[in-house]
């Protein structure tokens, strides 16, 4: 016996929560299963519910739904009902994105910089420094800790 799914709210992103994004043209020819379909009736049962859709065009398009065989069938199905205002968390996800590989950039830069000094110190004077980069590598570890956090972030 299979678990439900979780019905999508109208301010929740939909489009993650298929097998594959079917906004995505490469994606159309993946086979879909069950749980993409339920999904599908969930999605037209809110449609539904919120009077998005009247009687006749909700029984029309979940009958579709029930017969759809790849992700490149879903966008007729519900494309039209899923807003922008759901695509709005998946747009905040992508500046997290961009925010943690820009603090990746800053602590890497840093610290190779601190490494390309303390390299070229060693050269001059013909043998190996202290290794004090370490220590900016340690302190680089706090915005590290920081990005990894943003890009593992959902909310």
């Amino acid at each position: 016996m299979s678990a439900s799914l979780p019905v999508p709210m109208p301010s929740e992103p939909a489009w993650d929560r298929f097998t594959a994004d079917p906004r995505r043209p490469r994606n159309a020819d993946i086979r879909v299963g069950n749980a993409d379909r339920d999904m599908l009736a969930d999605l037209l049962a809110d449609a539904y519910s919120f009077g998005r859709l009247d009687s006749a065009e909700y029984h029309e398009r979940l009958d579709k739904a029930m017969e759809i065989k790849t992700v490149g069938e879903i966008m007729p199905v519900v494309g039209d009902l899923i807003t922008a205002r759901m695509a709005q968390p998946q747009e905040r996800s992508h500046g997290r994105l961009v925010a943690a590989r820009v603090l990746m950039l800053i602590a890497g830069t840093a610290v190779g910089l601190n490494i390309l000094i303390w390299a070229l110190a060693s050269i001059s004077v013909g043998g190996f420094l202290y290794f004090w980069p370490m220590w900016v590598a340690v302190g680089m570890v706090v915005p590290v800790v920081i990005a990894f956090a943003l890009r593992r972030s959902d909310d």
